[in-house]
Protein backbone atom coordinates (compact mmCIF):
# COMPACT_ATOMS: atom_id res chain seq x y z
CA UNK A 1 0.00 0.00 0.00
CA UNK A 2 1.66 2.81 -1.06
CA UNK A 3 -0.17 5.06 0.72
CA UNK A 4 0.68 3.08 4.21
CA UNK A 5 2.08 5.84 6.45
CA UNK A 6 4.31 6.05 10.15
CA UNK A 7 0.91 7.24 11.37
CA UNK A 8 -0.67 4.07 9.94
CA UNK A 9 2.30 1.87 11.12
CA UNK A 10 1.73 3.10 15.01
CA UNK A 11 -2.47 2.59 14.47
CA UNK A 12 -1.54 -0.87 14.13
CA UNK A 13 0.79 -1.52 16.29
CA UNK A 14 -1.82 0.09 19.36
CA UNK A 15 -4.01 -2.40 17.90
CA UNK A 16 -1.50 -5.06 18.98
CA UNK A 17 -1.41 -3.64 22.40
CA UNK A 18 -4.45 -3.49 23.03
CA UNK A 19 -5.17 -6.67 22.35
CA UNK A 20 -2.57 -7.95 24.85
CA UNK A 21 -4.18 -5.46 27.28
CA UNK A 22 -8.15 -6.06 26.76
CA UNK A 23 -7.37 -9.73 27.03
CA UNK A 24 -5.73 -9.26 30.13
CA UNK A 25 -7.85 -7.19 31.53
CA UNK A 26 -10.65 -9.52 30.68
CA UNK A 27 -12.27 -7.19 28.39
CA UNK A 28 -14.44 -8.86 26.07
CA UNK A 29 -16.10 -6.18 24.46
CA UNK A 30 -13.11 -4.37 24.08
CA UNK A 31 -10.81 -7.70 21.99
CA UNK A 32 -13.93 -7.75 19.92
CA UNK A 33 -13.96 -4.14 19.32
CA UNK A 34 -10.47 -4.72 17.69
CA UNK A 35 -11.88 -6.91 14.79
CA UNK A 36 -13.11 -5.89 11.84
CA UNK A 37 -17.60 -7.14 11.69
CA UNK A 38 -16.43 -9.83 9.70
CA UNK A 39 -13.26 -10.66 11.16
CA UNK A 40 -11.49 -14.16 11.81
CA UNK A 41 -9.61 -15.27 14.80
CA UNK A 42 -8.11 -18.68 14.37
CA UNK A 43 -6.41 -21.07 16.26
CA UNK A 44 -5.91 -24.40 13.75
CA UNK A 45 -3.86 -26.39 16.53
CA UNK A 46 -7.19 -26.45 18.55
CA UNK A 47 -9.36 -26.41 15.22
CA UNK A 48 -10.93 -23.01 16.06
CA UNK A 49 -11.98 -20.38 13.86
CA UNK A 50 -14.43 -17.98 15.03
CA UNK A 51 -15.97 -15.18 12.50
CA UNK A 52 -18.15 -12.45 12.87
CA UNK A 53 -18.35 -10.05 16.32
CA UNK A 54 -20.46 -12.38 17.91
CA UNK A 55 -18.41 -15.48 17.29
CA UNK A 56 -15.80 -13.78 18.12
CA UNK A 57 -17.38 -12.48 21.61
CA UNK A 58 -18.34 -16.15 22.56
CA UNK A 59 -14.75 -17.47 21.37
CA UNK A 60 -13.61 -15.22 24.17
CA UNK A 61 -16.35 -15.53 26.67
CA UNK A 62 -15.35 -19.50 26.80
CA UNK A 63 -11.58 -19.07 26.79
CA UNK A 64 -10.79 -16.62 29.38
CA UNK A 65 -10.38 -18.03 32.91
CA UNK A 66 -10.99 -16.22 36.05
CA UNK A 67 -9.32 -12.95 37.11
CA UNK A 68 -6.79 -15.29 38.78
CA UNK A 69 -5.91 -16.95 35.80
CA UNK A 70 -5.53 -14.82 33.80
CA UNK A 71 -2.02 -13.10 32.91
CA UNK A 72 -0.09 -11.44 30.25
CA UNK A 73 0.12 -11.49 27.02
CA UNK A 74 3.67 -9.88 25.25
CA UNK A 75 3.63 -9.73 21.89
CA UNK A 76 7.11 -8.73 20.23
CA UNK A 77 9.63 -8.83 17.32
CA UNK A 78 6.47 -7.48 14.44
CA UNK A 79 7.24 -7.34 11.41
CA UNK A 80 4.51 -5.36 9.04
CA UNK A 81 4.41 -5.72 5.46
CA UNK A 82 2.15 -3.53 3.21
CA UNK A 83 1.64 -5.29 -0.45
CA UNK A 84 -1.08 -5.99 -2.74
CA UNK A 85 -3.87 -3.46 -1.16
CA UNK A 86 -2.95 -5.63 2.23
CA UNK A 87 -0.91 -4.68 5.75
CA UNK A 88 -0.25 -8.11 7.26
CA UNK A 89 2.00 -8.54 10.78
CA UNK A 90 4.03 -11.22 12.21
CA UNK A 91 4.89 -10.93 15.46
CA UNK A 92 5.99 -13.37 18.13
CA UNK A 93 4.16 -13.58 21.68
CA UNK A 94 4.47 -14.98 25.02
CA UNK A 95 1.95 -15.64 27.40
CA UNK A 96 2.39 -15.62 31.24
CA UNK A 97 0.08 -16.70 33.95
CA UNK A 98 0.56 -16.44 37.43
CA UNK A 99 1.88 -19.28 39.95
CA UNK A 100 1.58 -18.32 43.18
CA UNK A 101 3.50 -14.42 43.04
CA UNK A 102 5.45 -15.24 40.02
CA UNK A 103 4.73 -15.10 36.07
CA UNK A 104 5.47 -18.37 34.64
CA UNK A 105 5.38 -18.84 30.90
CA UNK A 106 2.43 -21.32 29.84
CA UNK A 107 2.80 -20.34 25.66
CA UNK A 108 4.88 -19.40 23.22
CA UNK A 109 3.89 -18.95 19.51
CA UNK A 110 3.64 -16.36 16.74
CA UNK A 111 0.49 -14.44 15.66
CA UNK A 112 -0.31 -14.08 11.61
CA UNK A 113 -2.14 -10.94 11.25
CA UNK A 114 -4.25 -9.14 8.52
CA UNK A 115 -5.51 -5.91 9.33
CA UNK A 116 -7.90 -3.47 7.54
CA UNK A 117 -8.93 0.09 8.02
CA UNK A 118 -12.40 1.00 8.29
CA UNK A 119 -13.68 4.57 9.80
CA UNK A 120 -10.17 5.34 10.29
CA UNK A 121 -9.49 2.88 12.96
CA UNK A 122 -7.08 -0.29 11.92
CA UNK A 123 -8.60 -3.64 13.22
CA UNK A 124 -7.96 -7.26 12.60
CA UNK A 125 -9.25 -8.73 10.17
CA UNK A 126 -7.66 -11.98 10.20
CA UNK A 127 -5.64 -12.96 13.47
CA UNK A 128 -4.37 -16.28 13.38
CA UNK A 129 -2.64 -18.26 16.21
CA UNK A 130 0.04 -20.61 15.76
CA UNK A 131 1.25 -21.69 19.18
CA UNK A 132 5.03 -23.29 19.61
CA UNK A 133 5.99 -21.68 16.51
Amino acid sequence: MDDFTLEDELAVRTTLARYCRTCDDGDIAGVSALFAPDGVFAVPARNLEARGTAAITACFEESQGPPERRGKHLTLNTVLETGNGRVTAVSDFLFLRPVGAQPVLAMAGRYDDEFVKIDGRWVFARREVQAGR
